[in-house]
């Protein structure tokens, strides 16, 4: 089986997308097709795959799937790709795009560092605060997927370490994301990401969100905010509405045929 696909990468957080607005459904088994294409030494190599189809409601609907094949809920990263897509094939600025956590708004907006898209996430949620996992403290957001976020003095290697231990704790039935965190100052922070179902990635759209909403939360962060991980930089803003937007840059790597044997 031949799959066209384009390789598209936000901060380094990289996903196969199969633009399939033709239609509302695949018959794609797109768990099994996300395990094989995701691989990076014998695929294609990317943190997720995301098939985006036609949806009656929005200018298109996205379906993610983590490199493991597991279902993830939204990815801002993905998001924000789909979005350049979009713009790509349409000439478009502003997009509605259903999700599995409901509809989100993106724009495309020229900036220094080029085009740049923006995301609307809504209003994140804290489900629990200050909570010690293995030792490690830490709260719970939700920005239509959880995340247990942890600030601490210095982040580097926590994600390695501990990233796959709190993926699957039983504390977190469903699975987390796991970012630690260190603020610069009050505005700019530092994050490394373990994500769940796909492992340490460069970047992580939510999980910028989320680190950002506890520390505001916490009073240590200002309402516009910098976010550095390894891949490159995002800005997180907290608007009026306490809705937050998701800026920052994204690439269309490459395009190709994808040759699958089931």
């Amino acid at each position: 089986m031949l799959i066209p696909f384009r390789k598209m990468q936000a901060q380094g957080n990289d996903f196969a997308i199969l633009e399939l607005l033709g239609a509302e459904k695949t018959p794609l088994p797109l768990a099994e097709l996300a395990r094989d294409i995701c691989a990076r030494r014998k695929g294609v190599g990317a943190d997720g795959l995301v098939a985006l189809l036609s949806d009656p409601q929005a200018a298109a609907r996205m379906l993610i799937f983590n490199s493991d094949g597991s279902r993830a809920a939204m990815c801002g990263s993905a998001l924000r790709c789909c979005a350049y897509l979009l713009n790509g094939l349409t000439g478009k600025a502003e997009f509605r795009i259903n999700t599995d956590s409901g509809i989100k708004e993106a724009r495309i907006m020229e900036a220094e560092i080029g085009k740049c898209v923006e995301v609307d996430l809504g209003k994140p949620r804290l489900v629990e605060r200050d909570i010690e996992v293995e030792g490690i403290s830490g709260s719970l957001v939700d920005v239509g997927n959880l995340h247990f976020v942890s600030y601490c003095a210095d982040p580097k290697g926590l994600e390695l370490r501990w990233g796959p231990i709190l993926e699957s704790h039983p504390r977190f039935p469903g699975g987390v994301n796991v970012h630690f965190v260190r603020a610069i100052n009050r505005g700019k922070i530092a994050m490394r990401i373990w994500e769940r179902g796909a492992g340490a990635t460069q970047a992580c759209g939510t999980g910028a969100v989320a680190s950002v909403f506890l520390g505001i939360e916490l009073s240590l962060l200002d309402s516009v905010v910098a976010v550095s991980m390894p891949g490159g930089d995002v800005q997180i803003e907290r608007t009026k509405e306490n809705s937050f937007l998701l800026r920052g840059a994204v690439a269309d790597v490459f395009s190709g045929v994808y040759r699958w044997t089931t």
